[in-house]
């Protein structure tokens, strides 16, 4: 994909997150539309913790949103060990790794379950981790079908201690910075027109295998606040695209 945008083979593509910040490291692409999934058009991370610890929840339910700063809130899990998903995730791992460092607090060496379902588990046992990260605001893991079956005081036993705002876009259309603005424009508008009838949504799921609720136009302003998170780690964002 990068070779055929650099030999100018390639004009547009849609893009996940870990890979347009890995185009626009080496100036190969600009966004120009974003997808709407389930209502929304970006999502975030949220972090939490058994009740039992005590922690102090800055957290509001009916807005779903955070209470404090990140600084705040996650100065509690400060010596602690996390529960996160794998190394290759950018959501379950370096997106709540980043929060940490840009914050200055130090973790110990996470434990890696390879799901959200399983951080909720190990959380939920207690002695494995002090603490957990899950995406959220596009959904609860909580709430899963995997999740309330089992344990179904899960969202009683396992708060939300702080939640972060909506900061990682579903993903990108994005257009070759060689490809003149005009027709960058033209294409823009076209689909966005496309995406407003049912037809033209069921044709874009079915091509992305996702579904796709609506089109909006996205810049790169969009990614700004997860390119600035994650300077404070040493991702390799290679790692994240194979």
């Amino acid at each position: 994909l990068e070779l055929a945008f650099q030999k100018e083979e390639l004009h547009f593509a849609w893009l996940q997150s870990a890979e347009y910040l890995l185009a626009t490291q080496k100036d190969l692409v600009s966004s120009i539309i974003g997808v709407n999934n389930l209502g929304v058009s970006a999502y975030g991370i949220q972090f939490l913790a058994h009740r039992d610890t005590n922690l102090t929840e800055y957290f509001d339910v009916g807005s779903n949103t955070a209470t404090s700063s990140p600084e705040t809130a996650l100065q509690q899990f400060a010596g602690m060990r996390p529960c996160l998903t794998s190394d290759k995730s950018l959501a379950g791992y370096w997106v709540p790794l980043a929060y940490l460092a840009k914050n200055n607090i130090e973790w110990q060496l996470p434990v890696q379950t390879q799901t959200y379902s399983a951080n909720l588990r190990a959380l939920y046992i207690q002695g494995i981790c002090g603490f957990s990260s899950t995406y959220a605001i596009s959904a609860d893991p909580r709430t899963s079908s995997a999740i309330i079956m089992d344990l179904p005081d899960a969202i009683e036993k396992l708060p939300i201690i702080w939640i972060s705002p909506p900061i990682i876009p579903n993903r990108a259309f994005a257009a070759s910075n060689k490809v003149d603005l005009s027709l960058q424009t033209k294409v823009s508008n076209f689909l966005l027109d496309f995406s407003r009838n049912d037809t033209g949504r069921l044709i874009l799921s079915s091509a992305l295998e996702y579904e796709v609720s609506a089109l909006l136009a996205q810049n790169d302003t969009a990614f700004e606040t997860l390119r600035e998170l994650l300077s404070h780690t040493d991702v390799k964002l290679l790692d994240l695209v194979q």
